[in-house]
């Protein structure tokens, strides 16, 4: 089967990203306080159950890492530097171009 073009526009890949950054800067926020000594339970009517803490560390790591992964395809695909950047045709040469 034969991939599919899509055109999405600037602004809403412009949302994405913005959206992915707060996501990350979150993460990154609770592990900070992982850090400080706060710990987060699992627990039933306010009573606390079980200590969450690790569980919630490896979620928010994942999250982090999964971003960084795609901000830095997306930062590759904005600088051209990307292996998923079709290479550019040819054009025709002019009389006026130095490379004849």
């Amino acid at each position: 089967m034969g991939e599919i073009e899509r055109l999405v526009p600037s602004g809403i890949i412009d949302q994405w990203v913005f959206h992915l950054r707060r996501q990350r800067s979150r993460a990154q926020d609770a592990i900070w306080l992982l850090d400080q000594g706060f710990s987060i339970h699992d627990g039933r009517d306010g009573v606390a159950l079980s200590d969450a803490s690790e569980r919630y560390r490896r979620e928010h790591q994942t999250v982090i890492d999964e971003v960084n992964t795609l901000l830095e395809l997306y930062d590759r695909i904005n600088l051209r530097t990307s292996e998923y950047i079709a290479v550019e045709t040819n054009k025709a040469r002019r009389s006026t171009d130095p490379r004849i």
